[in-house]
């Protein structure tokens, strides 16, 4: 996108859904993918009915992985009415992101960028771990 002094946008809004089960083992999974013009991450949520785990958010750039994030996801988050979803771009476990006009916490993804998530230890199985990016295409 060529630079301008007009403001810029977000053009075509994305929420993206993936599972993570235990044939997944500890891979990761693309939650985002930026747009030609880049991307504007507002919310990564996770749920799981399984025990207690560890899901980690990273930004792959030219095939590097970065690791941005480290998240604990509670037993049966967002499945029981007990165990809120976890929101992944919390203060406590992920602090410094910054907050737009709106007050969500953002981040950007340049052209090319990844998202994935991933757990340091597999899922058990027959258990899922669900987690939904929403973001926005410049």
């Amino acid at each position: 996108m060529a630079v301008s002094h007009q403001g810029t946008f977000v053009q075509t809004p994305k929420i993206t859904p993936i599972t993570i089960v235990n044939a997944d083992g500890t891979n990761k999974k693309v939650v985002a993918t930026a747009g030609a013009d880049g991307s504007k991450v507002v919310g990564l949520q996770a749920t799981s009915d399984d025990a207690a785990r560890v899901l980690q958010v990273w930004l792959t750039r030219a095939a590097t992985n970065y690791l941005l994030a480290t998240c604990d996801i509670g037993a049966l988050s967002g499945f029981d009415g007990i165990v809120p979803v976890t929101n992944l771009m919390n203060v406590t476990e992920w602090p410094g992101l910054p907050v737009d006009n709106d007050g969500q916490r953002y981040f950007f993804l340049e052209s090319g960028d990844t998202l994935s998530v991933s757990v340091t230890v597999a899922v058990t199985a027959a258990k899922t771990i669900y987690a939904i990016s929403t973001f926005g295409n410049f």
